[in-house]
């Protein structure tokens, strides 16, 4: 494989993610890949659901 498609292509693909807690949507259609040799940070304010999308991952 050529250098060039392994940094374009994603370690992890994100695509229309939801998660519920009961009846309350905690994440609403999240997509984002995760590209393979690159840094990657979730940004954003306090109770936006970084944590809550990293722990769904794991």
């Amino acid at each position: 494989m050529h250098p060039e498609v392994l940094e374009e292509t994603p370690v992890l693909e994100i695509d229309r993610f939801n998660l519920w807690y009961g009846e309350k949507q905690a994440l609403h259609s999240i997509t984002m890949p995760i590209p393979i040799y690159k840094v990657t940070a979730l940004i954003g304010p306090s109770g936006c659901g970084k944590s809550t999308l990293l722990r769904s991952v794991n």
